[in-house]
């Protein structure tokens, strides 16, 4: 769970080979353990701002008196939205713009490491066209399965050692094929190599 917690922490920080190997790892849950990450960065981005409006006003000493018009329900919820929209555009320009430069900067490199890991999920997904179908198949349910091999094989009713010859052949196939199209993704994008 702890490794689960910091996964954008290790996609950022990461190469190609071991991004890929996050992919794999991860590969059942991953596009939802990336969306939690982004659900939690709009929460920790909202605690932000109001802490900086807090200190705003603190600083100014001076107690900012309202028409008791305004709504303060409606403003969070505008505020939660625009943060998600603008998490999922990743623009955060418009949401952060309070916030000091180091907090600004971690943000965005949050932010683009979110967009590559949906991306690099959708390359990765997208290597399996390279097996056959029933290949990909096989592969998808070893990986969703998170490796147990004894049950697939029962399932697939295939010696264990067979499943693990096949399953290694279309691993390479996929990593192979991903590892190119990142390496070169990552090259253009200026971003890990």
């Amino acid at each position: 769970m702890k490794d689960e917690a910091n996964i954008v922490e290790q996609y950022a920080g990461s190469d190609v080979g071991a991004r890929i190997d996050i992919l794999i790892k991860y590969y059942p849950n991953f596009i939802r353990l990336v969306e939690g990450f982004e659900r939690s960065l709009s929460f920790i981005i909202k605690q932000e701002k109001e802490m900086q409006r807090r200190t705003a006003i603190g600083e100014l000493g001076v107690r900012v008196q309202t028409s008791h018009i305004s709504d303060p329900t409606a403003r969070e919820a505008i505020d939660n939205v625009m943060i998600e929209q603008a998490i999922k555009s990743g623009d955060l320009t418009d949401v952060i713009d309070e916030l000091d430069e180091a907090t600004k900067r971690e943000h965005e490199i949050e932010i683009r490491t979110i967009r590559d890991m949906k991306e690099d999920y959708s390359i990765f997904q997208n290597s399996f066209l390279y097996l056959q179908p029933d290949e990909a198949e096989i592969y998808e349910k070893y990986l969703t399965r998170r490796g147990n091999a004894d049950a697939l094989s029962y399932e697939l009713d295939i010696k264990w050692e067979t499943l693990r010859s096949k399953i290694s052949r279309y691993k390479k196939v996929v990593v192979e094929q991903t590892s190119n199209i990142l390496i070169r993704k990552y090259k253009i994008d200026g971003g890990k190599k």
